[in-house]
């Protein structure tokens, strides 16, 4: 079978935020800053691999259904420069919802204040992380 040019950094993509997922919780609370900071770059690498091609903003759109809201809202984020439509409703969930989620709520209305106001670029890691 031929693998895809995207499957390693959609992989990465992926673990990346199952272990930011993990870190963070429900709440978005994420115990260890530096290991934090550590994973952000990681994510800010592989994402940048993958925008630039549609198989690969597919693979970091699928991820907005995930069941973690850390999943959701940092694939939306990224989502939010093709697909706007598609990725600001699930940011809104998040943001809507503050007792739920948290410091993840925080970061949701944060990044739709700098998205909408033009001063989020798809390199950027979230408002307030």
């Amino acid at each position: 079978m031929t693998e895809s040019p995207t499957n390693g950094p959609a992989e990465r993509y992926r673990q990346t935020l199952e272990e930011m997922a993990e870190l963070a919780g429900d709440q978005g609370n994420p115990g260890n800053e530096r290991r934090w900071r550590r994973l952000v770059d990681e994510l800010e690498v592989a994402r940048g691999e993958l925008g630039g091609s549609p198989d690969g903003r597919a693979a970091i759109a699928r991820l907005m259904t995930d069941p973690r809201p850390a999943v959701q809202l940092w694939s939306a984020a990224a989502v939010l420069f093709w697909d706007k439509a598609e990725a600001r409703p699930v940011i809104e969930q998040i943001r809507e919802e503050p007792t739920r989620y948290g410091l993840h709520s925080i970061t949701a209305k944060h990044t739709l204040l700098e998205f909408d106001a033009g001063r989020l670029s798809p390199g950027d890691a979230l408002p307030g992380t």
